[in-house]
């Protein structure tokens, strides 16, 4: 495989809303955007690059490359047990991995990791009022717990990583 040096000029970004830009203008086509979600990566030095199999450029990100849009109820395809579903800006449907923390940045955002814990992600704000609604206080352990299905999570917080 030959790979072609790094672009920088192709001024790719993604501001915090998840919004893909390119040259300054929104990119609509959504195959477009989550094509590229696909080969979205992270190099050797934190920076977010694109690469296929022919070319890698760099991408601008604002905040986070991911945001949650919505929070729902579900079953694990794994377990088969009751889950919290997160829908993601490339599409995409996960389970939230209540084991992972969660963490607080301006403006009290909520951010966790997504895609097995290789990206960060936002919760836009319905995502974190949907959210909200699987969350309790645990008095008996002084916390809060995210609850589904009769079974409650500890809700771990972490400084911003």
């Amino acid at each position: 495989m030959i790979m072609v040096d790094l672009k920088e000029d192709y001024n790719i970004r993604i501001d915090k809303e998840g919004i893909w830009h390119f040259h300054g203008g929104e990119m609509k086509r959504r195959d477009i955007v989550n094509y590229l979600y696909q080969y979205l990566k992270k190099d050797s030095t934190g920076r977010y690059v694109i690469e296929t199999e022919n070319e890698r450029c760099y991408v601008t990100v604002e905040d986070v490359p991911f945001v949650i849009n919505s929070v729902d109820s579900g079953f694990s395809h794994d377990r088969g047990q009751p889950c919290i579903l997160i829908s993601l800006s490339d599409g995409s449907i996960e389970e939230l991995n209540l084991d992972n923390p969660f963490w607080h940045g301006d403006d009290n955002v909520l951010y966790c990791k997504v895609k097995k814990g290789e990206f960060a992600a936002r919760f836009s704000r319905p995502a974190y009022y949907q959210l909200c609604g699987y969350i309790e206080h645990d008095s008996a352990r002084r916390t809060y717990v995210i609850t589904i299905s009769h079974s409650s999570h500890p809700l771990v917080f972490i400084n911003q990583p």
